[in-house]
């Protein structure tokens, strides 16, 4: 039987065809069969409700043939044609994947959290349905390709050949678009809608893209440092007790499934009975780990960061090292993303022997594992960084303990999509429910340390999630596009009665600023830097979320 499907496919491609057809019927292929998402978005850019509008999208289709066609009629030479087809199958099979299952577009930093990620968040993404994609998407048309068989022409005739097909296809996109010129130029203009979804041309100049940013030039290996006149202010020398401050870095909440933010579902029944302060407006500057990290502890605004920018400059950690703050990162995600490069980390993501990890991963109660014997044997000012692996998707069911599983049933695969919304939202929810308990155990470990210390608690997620709205699951969508689920972030701070009065915080105006739709990640370098009285150059107080509440007479980092 397997002789005879070999004899059949034979018998399909006996027929020797020249490089140029194979290209046109690939890029066929992927226009047909690999572009359902880029048909969907341009769906929702022009509707298909008139004879006008089926007649553009008929242009629409010439005109992805014939770019895809130019751009592998470039690399049509012998010994390279096939390889290069097999790699591009393979990889946008991926892509059709992912963009079909999670609604994901895929852009330079969605490419940045794919070279960036760790093995486990990769493996979470496995499933039989993408091993399908990849045999019947990947698999079985490149293996098309490999039994046809292709006749290359001498040099000079194929390189006509080559000039030809490229004019044709140049001058049927000039057509295209001259055509329906009013209708593209919106199009490509708000290209984060639509050429986000075109496969194979997204990934192609994503990964260019990325490759140049982070490769192309020596510069990226340098760093630069910030604050060289950073130091420890008066204030901070007279102040009766030594601070410590645990800043937790979370992973993946949405402000609006918090019930201190008004959510139906009580989803914070610890952190409701501790004395807190809930910023209930506050957003992210970006929607995924790789850029929201760096940039919330970077001197740089939303505006102005770049992956470039957080690689070759220093953050607020290193500012506070260097004022004399001890500062400690513990990690139970996938890493740091250079923020802790420079200083004390520790990375409990795979630790044995602990109740709170298993043979996939640990739970972030495993980050205050031996914690507090470290905080004994500090003798200054100190900051800890917690980063949690919170709410971090697809895998939801596997972030919190049996005995936090309250909302049921509940999402028990990858696979979002084939889950009902109420099994999503049920497995998203028991995750801040957890995250919740976890916060609350850091805040009574603080409680512990009062009689020593200073303590204080701030916590913000890196980013939020979508959960199925609009067919959109998970994040990492373009931020100029991406809904308020997955920019919209939670922050909740907690300080000790001794904080507020040694640091000369207003604990009333504090409360004042809970609804204040100014705050972001933006804040969080002045803000600890006022935290600790750090003077330094590029300490900004306008920043400083804390500075109009400080009680007169209190040093600031100015």
């Amino acid at each position: 039987m397997a002789v005879g499907k070999w004899q059949l496919v034979s018998a399909l491609t006996a027929k020797a065809i020249s490089p140029t057809r194979l290209v046109v019927y690939v890029a066929l292929a992927l226009v047909a069969l690999y572009n359902a998402a880029t048909w969907r978005a341009l769906q929702q850019l022009v509707p298909l409700t008139s004879l006008k509008a089926a007649v553009f999208y008929g242009s629409f289709a010439l005109f992805l043939l014939a770019f895809i066609s130019l751009l592998l009629t470039l690399v049509s030479f012998k010994y390279l044609l096939k390889p290069l087809l097999t790699l591009l199958l393979l990889c946008s099979a991926s892509a059709t994947y992912f963009m079909g299952s999670y609604g994901v577009s895929i852009d330079t930093v969605m490419v940045q959290n794919i070279f960036e990620t760790n093995p486990d968040e990769a493996g979470a993404l496995l499933s039989v349905r993408m091993l399908g994609y990849l045999l019947v998407l990947g698999v079985l048309p490149a293996t098309l390709v490999w039994c046809t068989p292709v006749r290359y022409p001498r040099f000079f005739r194929g390189l006509l050949n080559k000039l030809l097909m490229i004019t044709a296809c140049m001058v049927t996109v000039a057509v295209m678009v001259g055509s329906f010129y009013s209708t593209y130029a919106p199009i490509f203009r708000n290209e984060d809608k639509l050429t986000h979804y075109i496969n194979p041309t997204n990934y192609i100049y994503a990964v260019s893209k990325y490759a140049k940013q982070r490769f192309g030039s020596k510069e990226s290996l340098v760093v630069q440092q910030i604050g060289l006149d950073s130091k420890a202010g008066a204030q901070l020398s007279t102040r009766p007790k030594k601070s410590l401050v645990i800043f937790v870095v979370g992973e993946t909440a949405r402000a609006d499934h918090f019930a201190l933010n008004g959510y139906s579902r009580e989803t914070n029944p610890e952190l409701k009975k501790q004395d807190i302060l809930n910023f209930t407006a506050v957003h992210s500057c970006g929607t995924s780990t790789a850029v929201s990290v760096p940039c919330m502890f970077s001197v740089f605004p939303r505006k102005d960061f770049s992956d470039r920018k957080g690689k070759t400059n220093e953050g607020v950690l290193d500012v506070l090292q260097r004022a004399g703050v001890k500062v400690f990162w513990r990690d139970n995600n996938s890493d740091c993303k250079g923020t802790c490069l420079r200083i004390p980390n520790d990375d409990v993501a795979k630790r044995k022997n602990s109740p709170f990890c298993n043979d996939r991963r640990c739970l972030d109660e495993v980050m205050l594992e031996d914690l507090q014997s470290y905080i004994d044997s500090l003798d200054g000012n100190a900051m800890i960084v917690l980063h949690a692996d919170g709410s971090h998707g697809p895998e939801y069911f596997d972030r919190y303990p049996d005995s936090f599983e309250r909302f049921k049933p509940v999402c028990h695969t990858n696979q979002l999509s084939s889950c009902t919304t109420e099994e999503l939202v049920n497995v998203y929810d028991n995750t801040i429910l957890y995250t919740d308990h976890f916060l609350s155990q850091v805040i009574e470990l603080l409680k512990h340390n009062t009689e020593q210390r200073d303590t204080a608690m701030i916590y913000v997620s890196d980013h939020g999630e979508s959960l199925g709205e609009s067919g959109l699951y998970l994040h990492a969508a373009p931020y100029s596009i991406a809904p308020e689920a997955q920019t919209h972030v939670p922050m909740v701070m907690w300080f000790s009665p001794a904080a507020y009065s040694h640091w000369g915080i207003d604990q009333g105006c504090m409360q004042s600023k809970q609804n204040d739709p100014e705050l972001s990640h933006d804040n969080i370098f002045h803000s600890l830097l006022g935290l600790f009285a750090v003077q330094s150059s590029v300490y900004q107080p306008g920043l400083d979320m804390f500075s109009n509440c400080r009680q007169p007479g209190v040093a600031t980092g100015q």
